[in-house]
Order: C-alpha cells, then structure tokens, then sequence
C-alpha cells in the first residue's frame, strides 16, 4: 500500500488546510521522527456506548437501572486522561 502524499502551506497564523480526510474537531497526534519531519496522526475516539431512551411518567428517560456514579466519574476521569 502505498502512502498518499499532500502537500500543506500554512498561513501566517499557522493554519494549515488537511485532506478531507479529516475534519474539524478531529484530534491530531503530532511525531517528529527526524529532524525536518513532522508526522501528525488521526486519533480515532473512543465510541460511547448507547442507551436507548424510554418513557416513564411523561418523561424520557435512559437506562432502566440506577447507573453508579463512581463508574460514571471513572469513566469521565478516562476520557479527559486520554486527551
């Protein structure tokens, strides 16, 4: 496989305009591999697990059963570390 190779002038604030193959918002991870190069990698985010959303007196609601609030802070606390 053979690597596509674009080339990137930045502005004087130092913008640079990617591929479409990224997007805004997406987070970059950069690598200097040797002097004069710079490598920045696409950091895929970790998919959030869906709860399906259900009714319960007129209101809509998420899981059916009480999420613990010491796994919801850990989970918070893990995503913020790896960022």
């Amino acid at each position: 496989m053979k690597a596509e190779k674009a080339v990137t002038k930045l502005d004087s604030r130092l913008r640079g305009i990617f591929p479409s193959d990224f997007a805004p918002g997406d987070v970059l991870e950069r690598e200097v591999p040797a002097p004069g190069t710079v490598l920045f990698r696409l950091l895929k985010p970790a998919e959030a697990p869906l709860v399906k959303a259900r009714k319960w007196r007129g209101k809509v609601m998420g899981a059916k059963r009480r999420l613990d609030p010491a796994r919801i802070a850990a989970a918070i606390r893990t995503d913020r570390d790896s960022r």
